[in-house]
């Protein structure tokens, strides 16, 4: 995981996201409700802007930023962090609720997650999805597979670049590259 991890934060070298003098990787730890936290390289925020109203787009200097919500509808989001992207029509905002903090750590630090240890996680996230899943799995065998698929939608959905230990905590980080994309063309 750590040489895929460094290929990929080492790929822009105008962004110069991991300092391979020093191993050091300076990342935002992002709070996500009722799921695992995100982990993002910090050179990737613009900004945060304080924000309360649940909305799609955000206008942030003249600019329409397609926002993701890592807050369920029922709670009241806080901030908008918006994070660069590829291109300016791809930079997204997410809406939290909660405070960013700013780590600098080892790339040797951030372990890699076995499916055992993800599983686990994600049932105590959203026990009661999981439980659903197993109770269709029991009287649905011939659709498995869909069952599976619909039931982790809302959980792993399409956007888990990897699943990471770091202090002790299960963490996300996102393919943020797809997510635009998915963000952008739902836009359109």
């Amino acid at each position: 995981m750590a040489k895929s991890l460094i290929k990929i934060l080492t790929q822009d070298r105008n962004i110069g996201i991991l300092s391979v003098t020093t191993g050091q990787l300076e990342i935002a730890r992002i709070p996500v409700m009722n799921a695992p936290d995100w982990i993002i390289p910090k050179e990737l925020i613009l900004a945060i802007e304080p924000y309360r109203d649940r909305i799609w787009n955000f206008l942030w200097q003249g600019q329409d930023v397609s926002v993701y919500h890592l807050l369920p509808k029922t709670e009241q989001a806080e901030s908008i962090i918006v994070l660069e992207s590829i291109t300016d029509v791809h930079r997204i905002g997410l809406q939290i609720q909660g405070d960013v903090t700013f780590h600098s750590v080892r790339i040797s630090e951030l372990k890699d997650v076995d499916a055992t240890v993800y599983q686990q996680t994600l049932e105590s996230f959203y026990p009661h999805i999981l439980e659903q899943e197993r109770l269709e799995k029991q009287h649905q065998q011939k659709q498995l597979e869909n069952n599976q698929r619909l039931a982790y939608q809302p959980t792993e959905q399409d956007y888990v670049f990897q699943a990471v230990m770091l202090d002790g905590d299960v963490c996300i980080i996102p393919d943020l590259d797809k997510m635009s994309h998915f963000l952008v063309d739902l836009d359109s």
